[in-house]
């Protein structure tokens, strides 16, 4: 997952950041409404956390520039308890307000809720430095694309589907191998699996010895 954080008061601004790469997230850090907008425009974010009160674009502002081309969440941190600007805000549209000064394990919570919601309707798979858009039948890891075949996504999304659940071999053939398809002796699973978390380091995949195999989510 890629953060940028939007925050122009520095030392706020290190610790969020210092905070989110150790939970295991990418984090890119604006000090200025401009700043972000570029950063924004450059790159791909999975999360926006923005502040209100921001040199040269205010944040109210950059949410409007952002919401006119993307739908990706944001929450907003704002030391203010004025209704007017929680009306503006959701009125472009902001996913949520944390309040100034707040705790980092309630701004981790209120993180992992928002990449949940938007992110767990397994069309897009992250875990740590690898992301797979089962869409697009794509996978990418540490930002590099990786040569993926069909069949092993079909399994990755069977076994997200179905996660912290053990699915044996001959429910995963069951599922991904059509009646059309000539269907391959069990242990082929094996093999796709192998080659899951060889190319994308998909340490999250767990064998389940005798039965077969399970995805956890943590």
């Amino acid at each position: 997952m890629r953060i940028l954080v939007v925050e122009d008061d520095e030392l706020i601004l290190e610790g969020v950041c210092e905070y989110i790469r150790d939970m295991g997230y990418e984090c890119k850090a604006a000090k200025d409404g401009l700043e972000a907008l570029t950063l924004f425009r450059r790159e791909e974010f999975n999360l926006i956390l923005l502040d209100i009160m921001l040199p040269k674009l205010n944040g109210l502002d950059l949410l409007s520039h952002i919401r006119t081309t993307s739908k990706i969440p944001i929450l907003m941190m704002t030391a203010f308890g004025d209704e007017e600007y929680k009306i503006s805000a959701f009125a472009h549209m902001a996913d949520g307000f944390i309040e100034k000064p707040f705790s980092l394990p309630l701004l981790g919570t209120r993180i992992k809720a928002l990449l949940q919601r938007y992110y767990s309707n397994y069309e897009v798979f992250i875990y740590k430095d690898c992301q797979v858009d089962f869409s697009a039948y794509e996978a990418t890891y540490k930002g590099e694309k990786v040569a993926i075949n069909p069949k092993e996504l079909e399994i990755l999304k069977y076994l997200c589907q179905n996660s912290d659940k053990v699915l044996t071999r001959a429910q995963i053939l069951d599922h991904v191998w059509q009646e059309k398809d000539e269907i391959p002796y069990d242990r082929v699973i094996d093999v796709y699996i192998k080659e899951l978390r060889r190319k994308l380091n998909l340490d999250c995949i767990v064998t389940v010895r005798n039965v077969g195999y399970m995805l956890k989510k943590s």
